[in-house]
């Protein structure tokens, strides 16, 4: 439940008049200029204080920004201890202006904290603080300019991106002030823009004003403003001066403070280059990096040389040699290409990427995109202390990880998760019979465990790579890709609200969904994850849920699905955790409730016809399953198979289905089926039917199909038949079905129509081979009348 903050005496400083609040640095939140100048500001002035705009309840994080296992990149995370969950994200890179402000300030012992809004009262701030959008106002320059103002200058002066603006209006400012100087005044004339316009945000105002409060409370503590230095964003600077007033008490107290959790945790170069827009990020920080440190090292002009060897080097690794004579020519066009602008003379990224493209590339970008993508972005993935502000269920997930040896996964590329032998590319749930402890025995089962947990938790670190259907068999190998990236560490952390374990958290997401689950299929999804995540009270629970739901569940596509998922927990029970034979009567049960409810399914619409069609392969399937015995009444089964197939009601594709499964069950002789497909493929019926009834009874088992001739005989007889308007309302379900088959397939059935027809068997084959360039593809459909196929 929300509270209010207390209320704390505003300090008085009477004395201060007007003018800026300190010495006032106006920053872009990723610039390794901005640091580099900020830097010398802090060297000059020898602040004994450093404030800086982040949210003031993360301050006591700083100290651990030069802990010798902190690494940037990482990040400040705030959310909300209560649904719904809000959060914010303040990421910092070793070229952040605030990273380099913290960090000199700790390790000079000069006071130092963040001024911002806590994130306390950031989050608890209403919506209605921010501006609508009216959709029917016309956009005009100054609203463009007002809604992305970085985009809006880099179209209007000429550059491809905003960042490219950027770089070489800034970036490259190596004179004493003059930095500091032209984002002051950029930060005053978007100001003095959204002030003419009325668009300014009340919630920007708030916090410029708790902000004042800030500087005031630091000055009475005994800072005098000339050894004080603050950082913030640009567009902030023409606020922070005396003459304007800080928040009152009544003013903080008025605001509603909501529960948050604050943490430190590692983040991503990827990250970083995803992110768009003001303050969020940059697209290309490993390059951004490079350039601090050729700025920090005082040899800015190495960065082209460095670039242009770096995507060298990883052409090379690849197999792709390129000489220094071609790296040199590289730096020497990027510095051509950079002096035909005359306001600068430094090659940007613009240049050095269109140098390394043209020579590196020999002309093709796509042959080298994956390498400067590396040089540019890189997989840097940050680090930060063990336990440092980390919510309970992040501390047992790195523990899992830890123990389970997965620590190689924590990076951001895709990874193959390897099983015990390094060599394999799939976690084996049988006992290792060799391994000296249990532990390590059963590893790659508990590996897969904690995998599948974290699946049902959402936070997007591994995921399954076979088939839904596949993993609905349980067979004893599972494949699993791998990927951390900072999205994980906030998603797992909003994860706390579900419980302080990887286990309990799972829990207790699966008992909300099955609290919210409406039928048997869903019900038994939930049954799987329980059992595949070795989680008993889950897994009894939707059993129980499940014996009652499926006596009044009457959607036969839900108790086939529901078969079927049960009735595979039979299969390989040596390699789980959970012993499944409690389900295996209501597979029975199930089972002879889909018998019951097959055929008023079949009698479908088009709509309906292919899942109706999946859940009957579905059911299929378990009368197949040996594992079972008798349990099951199978031949009710068939019986109702057969009516299906009988039924002048049900929709033609299920009817031919129904006769695919009999087939591949040794349950319709060759008479029947002959005596079938006369009946449904042949001249004077509706078109569409037979073309239905075809694609059903060539949607499985088609090799047998292929010695069918009286199959083959009939459809023939019945094309040549057809006028052109029938012909067009039975090609679409034709050509669904001969999608699926391959080109041998297509091959034999060209083979059985030459001999049917006595010739043409080769300008057949050379028809079916002909590949259709997209010229011809038009003029085909124009022909069919655009017919959708």
């Amino acid at each position: 439940m929300a509270n209010r903050r207390t209320a704390v005496q505003v300090p008085s400083v009477e004395h201060l008049k007007e003018g800026t609040m300190g010495h006032v640095f106006g920053i872009r939140h990723l610039s390794p200029g901005g640091a580099w100048h900020l830097e010398r500001l802090l060297e000059q002035v020898d602040p004994t204080a450093v404030l800086i705009e982040g949210p003031s309840d993360a301050s006591p994080l700083i100290e651990h920004f030069l802990h010798e296992k902190t690494r940037p990149p990482i990040a400040i995370l705030a959310f909300t201890c209560s649904p719904p969950i809000r959060s914010i994200l303040f990421p910092l890179a070793a070229y952040s202006p605030e990273w380099v402000a913290a960090t000199w300030a700790v390790r000079n012992r000069r006071l130092v904290r963040f001024m911002d809004l806590p994130a306390s009262l950031f989050l608890g701030l209403e919506p209605t603080l921010t501006r609508q959008e009216d959709s029917t106002a016309p956009t005009t320059d100054t609203q463009r300019y007002l809604d992305d103002p970085w985009q809006e200058i880099a179209r209007i002066t000429g550059d491809p991106h905003y960042e490219i603006w950027w770089e070489r209006q800034f970036e490259q400012l190596t004179a004493e002030g003059a930095y500091r100087e032209a984002i002051h005044e950029l930060g005053k004339g978007l100001r003095s823009l959204r002030k003419e316009t009325g668009e300014e945000l009340p919630k920007t105002l708030m916090r410029e004003a708790f902000m004042r409060r800030e500087i005031r409370r630091a000055v009475v503590e005994g800072h005098a403003p000339e050894r004080l230095v603050v950082v913030c964003g640009a567009y902030h600077v023409p606020a922070l001066r005396w003459e304007l007033p800080p928040m009152d008490d009544a003013q903080l107290s008025s605001l509603v403070s909501s529960p948050v959790q604050v943490a430190l945790m590692p983040y991503s170069y990827r990250r970083l280059s995803s992110q768009s827009g003001y303050g969020a990020g940059n697209h290309a920080p490993a390059y951004y990096q490079a350039l601090w440190e050729e700025i920090a090292a005082g040899t800015p002009g190495r960065l082209p040389a460095r670039y242009l060897t770096e995507v060298a080097g990883k052409l090379r690794e690849a197999g792709m040699i390129r000489s220094s004579a071609e790296v040199i020519e590289a730096v020497r066009l990027a510095s051509t290409l950079a002096a035909l602008r005359q306001d600068r003379v430094a090659p940007t990224l613009a240049e050095l990427r269109d140098a390394a493209i043209t020579l590196l590339g020999r002309g093709d970008q796509d042959s080298i995109a994956r390498y400067l993508d590396a040089v540019e972005i890189g997989d840097v993935i940050g680090a930060v202390p063990p336990g440092v502000a980390q919510t309970a269920i992040q501390k047992d997930f790195h523990r899992w990880i830890k123990d389970l040896g997965l620590s190689e996964y924590l990076k951001d590329r895709e990874q193959i998760v390897r099983g015990r032998a390094s060599k394999r590319q799939a976690l084996d749930l049988r006992e290792d019979r060799f391994a000296k402890s249990k532990e390590a025995a059963f590893r790659d089962r508990r590996v897969a465990v904690f995998l599948r947990r974290i699946e049902v938790l959402d936070i997007g670190f591994a995921r399954y790579v076979t088939t839904e259907d596949d993993r609905s068999e349980n067979t004893f190998k599972e494949r699993w890709i791998a990927r951390w990236t900072p999205d994980c560490e906030v998603r797992l952390a909003e994860c706390s609200l579900l419980g302080d374990s990887i286990e309990l958290a799972a829990t207790r997401r699966l008992l909300e969904r099955l609290a919210l689950a409406t039928d048997t299929a869903e019900i038994s999804e939930i049954v799987q994850q329980g059992r595949r995540c070795a989680l008993p009270s889950v897994f009894h629970e939707a059993l129980q849920y499940l014996q009652q739901q499926a006596v009044s569940d009457s959607s036969f596509l839900s108790i086939a699905r529901s078969t079927r998922l049960l009735a595979g927990m039979s299969r390989f029970q040596e390699v789980d955790d959970i012993d499944a034979s409690p389900a295996l009567p209501l597979v029975a049960q199930l089972f002879l409730r889909a018998v019951m409810l097959v055929v008023p399914a079949a009698r479908c619409d088009d709509g309906a016809a292919v899942a109706v069609g999946r859940a009957m392969a579905d059911v299929a399937y378990v009368a197949l399953l040996g594992d079972l015995g008798e349990a099951l009444p199978v031949d009710r089964w068939r019986q109702a198979l057969h009516a299906v197939a009988e039924d002048d009601l049900v929709h033609p594709f299920v009817a031919g289905v129904a006769c695919a499964l009999l087939l591949e069950a040794g349950a319709l002789d060759d008479e029947s089926l002959d005596r079938r497909i006369v009946r449904q493929i042949s001249p004077g019926m509706d078109p569409s039917r037979c073309a239905g009834f075809f694609e059903g009874l060539a949607s499985r088992n088609r090799m047998v199909l292929l010695s069918r001739h009286i199959l083959w005989s009939s459809l023939s007889t019945f094309l040549e038949q057809l006028d052109d308007g029938a012909f067009l309302r039975a090609l679409p379900g034709l050509r669904r079905a001969f999608a699926s088959f391959s080109l041998g397939e297509i091959r034999r059935v060209a083979d059985i129509l030459t001999e049917l027809w006595g010739e043409g068997g080769s300008a057949l084959v050379q028809a079916i081979e002909t590949c259709l360039d997209d010229d011809e593809v038009r003029q085909l459909q124009e022909e069919l009348g655009n017919l959708d196929l």
